[in-house]
C-alpha cells in the first residue's frame, strides 16, 4: 500500500514553480473559470495543447462568457473552429452551453452525472471540469496521467480498459486528499515534459524516488502496435458559378468528417479506381468542365486527395446530382464569414480561375 502523500506533495511542489503557462490556467478565481475549461477541455479532445492555444484565445476574444457565447450561431462557431477538425465538437459545445444558459442559470454544473447529460461530455471531461474548474475529487484520466501513474505502480496494461479503471481509481484517491485540481495538471504536465510515450526524463522528475518503472528501468508502456499503412482517398470538388458571381455551396451531414460545415459541391471520398468514370459520365451528361488543380488533406487515419473542377456549363441534372444538401448560392466575399473546414479553405484561391 502506498502513501498519496509520496506523490501529491513532490507533485504539487513541483506543479507550482514550474506548470505549463496556458490560457485556462491564469485565473480559477474568476467567475469565467468553469466556461474557460469547459472550451478548452472540448477543444483538447484529440488535438494537441500547442494546436489549441491560438484557437482558444480567439474563441474567448470574441465570445468571453457562456451567456454571451449562448447566442451564437452554428455557422459562426464552425468558422472560428476551421483548423481545429472534429467539427462536432464546436457544435455540441455551443448545445451544451445553450442548456446550461437555460436550464443552469448560466453556471456551469459542479456535477459530473449532470454534466455527463450534456452534449459532447463524458466521463473526462466530466472529471477535468470538475476537478480542474471547481477544484473537487474526480476521476480525471487522459493519456498523459494513465501513462504517468502506470509506470509509476508499474500496472499491467495488456487490457487498457481495466488498466484506465485501476488508475481511475488512484486518481480519486490522490484528490480525495490534496488540491485536485494542481494533482491532475501536475500530472498531465509530467506527462508531457518528462514522462513521454517513447521519451522520458526520470532525472528530472519530482516523482523518481517511488517510481517503480524508473527503479527497473522499464519504461514499455502499451503493446506495439503494427504500422498501419494510412489509406489514401480521392475524390472531386466542383466550383459551380452563376453568371453573377455566386457560387453554390452545400453543407455537409451533420455525423461523420467536418460534420455541419459548408463545402462547395463534392463528390464521394472513395477509392480512385471506384470513381475513375465519374469525369466521363458527367462531361457526357451534364455539361462541360475541367480539371483546373488538385488539393491534398491529411485526417487523423486517413490522406485525402480532391481535384477541383471547375464548371462551365450545367442544367439542373447535374445540379442534383451534385447537391447533398442545404444548397445555396454564396458571393465570394460571404465566404470567410461561413463556417468552412479548413480542407474546404483550400479551395479558396481558385474561385474565379
Amino acid at each position: 500500500m502506498y502513501n498519496s502523500n509520496d506523490i501529491t506533495y513532490p507533485l504539487i511542489s513541483w506543479y507550482k514553480l514550474y506548470k505549463r503557462d496556458l490560457p485556462w490556467r491564469r485565473d480559477f478565481n474568476h467567475a469565467n473559470t468553469p466556461y474557460n475549461i469547459l472550451v478548452s477541455e472540448f477543444m483538447l479532445q484529440q488535438t494537441t495543447v500547442n494546436s489549441v492555444i491560438d484557437h482558444y484565445n480567439r474563441f474567448i476574444d470574441r465570445w468571453p462568457d457562456l451567456k454571451i457565447f449562448s447566442d451564437a450561431t452554428e455557422d459562426e462557431v464552425l468558422e472560428m473552429w476551421s483548423g481545429l477538425g472534429y467539427y462536432s465538437r464546436g457544435t455540441n459545445l455551443l448545445k451544451t452551453c445553450k442548456i446550461i444558459n437555460e436550464q443552469y442559470q448560466g453556471k456551469v454544473p459542479n456535477s459530473m452525472d449532470i454534466l455527463k447529460t450534456l452534449p459532447g461530455i463524458g466521463d473526462y471531461i466530466s472529471s477535468a471540469i470538475v476537478s480542474i474548474a471547481y477544484d473537487m475529487p474526480s476521476q480525471a484520466v487522459d493519456t498523459n496521467i494513465q501513462r504517468v501513474i502506470t509506470r509509476y505502480f508499474s500496472l499491467k496494461y495488456d487490457d487498457p480498459t481495466k488498466n484506465k479503471k485501476n488508475v481511475q481509481d488512484i486518481i480519486f484517491e490522490l484528490t480525495s486528499h490534496d488540491s485536485p485540481r494542481e494533482v491532475i495538471q501536475g500530472l498531465m504536465d509530467l506527462g508531457s515534459k518528462f514522462c513521454k510515450p517513447r521519451e522520458v526524463h526520470c532525472k528530472e522528475c519530482p516523482l523518481n524516488d517511488g517510481c517503480v518503472a524508473f527503479s527497473n528501468k522499464f519504461f514499455d508502456y502499451s503493446k506495439v502496435k503494427k504500422q498501419k499503412k494510412i489509406p489514401i482517398k480521392y475524390g472531386y470538388v466542383f466550383l459551380i458559378k452563376k453568371s453573377n458571381g455566386s457560387y453554390m455551396i452545400t453543407k455537409r451531414s451533420s455525423k461523420g468528417v467536418l460534420a455541419n460545415t459548408y463545402q462547395f459541391p463534392t463528390s464521394e471520398w472513395q477509392e480512385e479506381i471506384q470513381i475513375q468514370g465519374l469525369i466521363k459520365s458527367s462531361r457526357k451528361n451534364y455539361g462541360a468542365y475541367h480539371e483546373i488543380a488538385s488539393i491534398n488533406h491529411q485526417f487523423s487515419h486517413f490522406k485525402l486527395e480532391l481535384k477541383i473542377i471547375n464548371v462551365t456549363k450545367y442544367n439542373s441534372e447535374f445540379l442534383d446530382s451534385s447537391i447533398t444538401f442545404g444548397g445555396k448560392w454564396v458571393f465570394p466575399d460571404e465566404l470567410n464569414k461561413m463556417g468552412f473546414s479548413s480542407l474546404m479553405k483550400k479551395v479558396f484561391p481558385y474561385l474565379g480561375y
